[in-house]
């Protein structure tokens, strides 16, 4: 009796939600798959009619999100996973970008450290420094790489499907309580934001979807009452922060208002307040856990907010400190010091705080990402209604929800001032901005368009694949970083020998981690991997030789990508360890540095496994590919 009584309250998934996620994957998987028109990868990457493309987006997910009950859920997620397959299709068939990817595929800057974490993670190795800052992104995309054999391009498009689910759940939990037009609109908006990061492996990505989930169970849980919802949400909002550092006195904020919503008859509920503690407390705690168990020894963690803080101090900004102490590079040393100004003069803080809330709010700063300036005044105009709508409705649970956590960001812009990294640091509490302008816009509709409909009664069983999404995303780094590193170790193969003259370098050879350089006339359109030379050649390398890129050093990356030619592969992979390797030179490629294999395709195995290769690298002294070029001349699987 006891087994039933449990088995009943495990979450069931109704066959209809079965069917709608066999049928909708499939359609975005086939969408990835074979890529899109070219015309409608031009209109997901336009840029001139931004306006246009704002309003076809908006009017259509409009009209997905529409229809009642299940016939309802079906369009909605295909319409939402439909409008992120296209972005990502766009991507790797124009192959644009170029702060976070190259040819719209490779991980470059910062994202590249990434990358290379995530591959050390499975050969059992620390993370890189940088990657070690902020793990949590990291480790689950190395977990992905594990799943899907280190396939890179599959990996992007699992992580991708988790943002457009995310969006879709908030997007439905909005339209439920507020109507759905203000549910799309908060689908609209957050979808301009995250639109440069897709492809993208940067941490912006999974703050982005921590910060949705949370954002709609705490919305869940503010509507409902219920109290598991209000924690679950702050636990994974808490989680998010952790990812994508950002504006963390939002957390307190949340955290005072439900000892205040679930009150009985005292002000302040203080045993609830110590379950938000708690929970609070713990996403910080797992944080910790993986960062001790991934990060590189020695490494701090967010490690560059001491450079934030200390620009802070100085009334600068993160650069400043490398500008007074470029010799000074020890984290301790930059707190000292950071601290040491804060002290000698202690208004400093209200200062700073009076530049950032100038920065924060001139020129639109939290829908900066929307470059189309009559979308962005109409954005604010609708921000501005809804602090009216606030006012009218100012003893209602919303109003303090939102006021809360607008507060929440306020204080936190001295420790994440727009001027520093602009507005990604905000990433995992954009989805609470949004929320801004559609109430506002449900609000106009519900004044002067009665007749519309406004409100979708919800399913209840939909609450079952929120919960369970929320958990596998928690358990998928936690867990799944725990069973990787126990379950990784050193590879043992056989070894080559290569000629005298030529270094020999260990890596694993995996589907899905490298573009092909082919001949115009054997592909009509770029798609990855397959790329036309011509294009490769005109469209992607020569924005790597402006004058900025030469002056810090670049020109060797591009003449060497300028000299390849038909039918070559280039894969993204770390080196193995090399069993014979006995120099300990800094020129020499070492364990897990980063590499860019270029050879000729027919000579990269077809199979799956650790490959040796022979050949000669180029090391780079540029800071935004941390890795080494090797032109392999033969190859032979190993293992």
């Amino acid at each position: 009796m006891k087994f039933q009584k449990l088995y009943f309250k495990i979450p069931q998934i109704p066959l209809c939600i079965l069917i709608i996620l066999i049928i909708s994957l499939s359609w975005y998987y086939l969408i990835l798959s074979l890529g899109l028109p070219e015309p409608i990868n031009q209109f997901f990457l336009e840029t001139n009619y931004l306006t246009g493309f704002i309003l076809v987006i908006f009017t259509l997910l409009y009209l997905a999100y529409l229809p009642n009950g299940w016939l309802g859920i079906f369009t909605s997620f295909t319409a939402t996973l439909t409008l992120f397959a296209g972005q990502l299709a766009g991507l790797w068939n124009n192959l644009v970008d170029f702060h976070y990817t190259l040819s719209g595929f490779f991980p470059f800057n910062d994202a590249n450290f990434y990358y290379i974490s995530s591959l050390k993670l499975l050969e059992g190795k620390p993370f890189h420094p940088v990657g070690s800052w902020r793990p949590l992104s990291h480790a689950a995309i190395g977990n992905l790489l594990g799943l899907t054999q280190q396939n890179l391009q599959l990996t992007i498009t699992i992580l991708v499907l988790f943002i457009a689910i995310s969006c879709f759940f908030l997007a439905r939990e909005v339209q439920s309580s507020h109507g759905t037009v203000a549910g799309v609109l908060v689908l609209t908006v957050i979808f301009m934001f995250i639109k440069p990061f897709i492809g993208t492996l940067g941490t912006e990505n999974l703050g982005f979807v921590f910060g949705a989930v949370g954002l709609t169970m705490l919305w869940r849980g503010l509507h409902s009452q219920r109290k598991m919802w209000w924690l679950g949400g702050l636990f994974i909002l808490t989680f998010g922060l952790n990812i994508r550092a950002g504006t963390y006195f939002i957390l307190p904020a949340f955290g005072l208002l439900g000892a205040w919503l679930f009150r009985h008859k005292s002000k302040l509920s203080f045993n609830f307040l110590m379950s938000e503690f708690t929970v609070i407390f713990l996403g910080f705690l797992l944080n910790s856990l993986i960062f001790k168990l991934v990060a590189f020894p020695g490494a701090e963690a967010n490690g560059n907010f001491s450079v934030v803080l200390y620009g802070m101090a100085v009334e600068g900004s993160w650069v400043s400190f490398s500008q007074d102490y470029p010799e000074i590079q020890d984290t301790n040393e930059i707190y000292r010091l950071a601290f040491q100004a804060i002290w000698a003069d202690p208004l400093v803080l209200v200062r700073s705080f009076w530049r950032a809330s100038q920065a924060f709010f001139k020129d639109g700063f939290l829908f900066s990402f929307i470059k189309s300036s009559q979308i962005l005044i109409v954005l604010q105009v609708l921000s501005l209604v809804s602090f009216f709508y606030f006012y009218r409705q100012r003893r209602t649970l919303i109003t303090w929800f939102m006021l809360a956590g607008f507060l929440g960001i306020l204080f936190s812009l001295p420790f994440v001032p727009p001027w520093d990294a602009g507005i990604r640091v905000y990433a995992t509490t954009i989805p609470f901005v949004a929320i801004f302008p559609a109430l506002g816009l449900a609000f106009i509709v519900n004044c002067f368009s009665p007749l519309l409909p406004k409100k979708i009664r919800q399913s209840p069983h939909i609450s079952s694949p929120l919960a369970i999404f929320a958990v596998g995303l928690v358990l998928l780094i936690t867990m799944g970083t725990v069973t990787t590193k126990i379950l990784s170790y050193q590879p043992k193969f056989s070894q080559i020998s290569c000629p005298s003259d030529t270094e020999i370098i260990y890596f694993r050879n995996s589907q899905g981690s490298s573009i092909n350089l082919v001949a115009d006339k054997e592909i009509n359109k770029n798609y990855i991997p397959n790329i036309r030379i011509s294009d490769f050649k005109h469209d992607i390398l020569p924005q790597l030789n402006s004058p900025e890129m030469i002056k810090i050093g670049f020109q060797p990356f591009y003449k060497a990508l300028d000299s390849l030619t038909v039918d070559t592969t280039i894969m993204a992979k770390i080196a193995l360890p090399n069993p014979n390797q006995q120099t300990t030179s800094k020129q020499s490629i070492q364990s897990g540095d980063g590499l860019w294999i270029i050879a000729k395709k027919n000579l990269f195995p077809q199979k799956n496994g650790i490959v040796g290769a022979c050949g000669k690298y180029l090391p780079l002294q540029y800071d935004g590919f941390h890795g080494k070029l090797f032109f392999a001349d033969s190859m032979k699987l190993v293992k």
